[in-house]
């Protein structure tokens, strides 16, 4: 049986967190991974650090995707993408059912937005990129500067720059949820 991961994205999401996720996963294939953002249209332009990245086609629309069928969900970064997604109240109660389900929910850099915004970060240790420290703290989470940061079924990461452990550790979870 195969975890089946929502990776939630909007134009502007950070490229190599995406693609590198797509590698690993189709690596380890005890994980199926859905492209879903809710932006209309047929793709999503990535962000690659200093211009426009690449087009990628979305598997499901949002307002197409019911949260139940997924197991475990990932925010990778890019500020435009993220501030984008944790405006949209469709994309809040998306991940509010994961929230409610304890499913994991793994973010990298400025992935962890939504979160704050459904306001249940408190009294939870995480990591995020050093820019919005101040917003973890200020919603009462606890920054820590490490590579992957696990509190219950959050499972946070820095940047793309420590993808590689956080891919590792999240795939950890996903096979323990396996073994259940």
């Amino acid at each position: 049986m195969k975890n089946t991961i929502a990776i939630l994205i909007s134009d502007g999401f950070d490229e190599w967190a995406v693609k590198g996720s797509q590698q690993f996963f189709k690596s380890h294939k005890e994980s199926k991974l859905v492209l879903i953002s809710p932006k209309q249209g047929e793709f999503v332009r990535s962000w690659n650090y200093k211009d426009w990245g690449a087009s990628y086609a979305i598997d499901e629309h949002l307002q197409e995707a019911d949260p139940a069928m997924f197991d475990a969900l990932i925010m990778p970064g890019g500020a435009l993408s993220i501030d984008n997604l944790r405006t949209n109240v469709a994309v809040l109660d998306f991940v509010q059912h994961f929230i409610d389900h304890s499913k994991p929910i793994g973010t990298l850099c400025h992935g962890i937005w939504p979160l704050l915004e459904l306001d249940c970060i408190r009294n939870k240790k995480l990591t995020s990129v050093a820019s919005i420290k101040t917003d973890i703290i200020r919603a009462h989470g606890q920054w820590i500067d490490q590579a992957v940061v696990q509190d219950g079924f959050l499972i946070s990461s820095r940047t793309s720059d420590d993808l590689d452990a956080f891919l590792s550790h999240f795939n950890e979870v996903l096979a323990s949820i396996l073994q259940e």
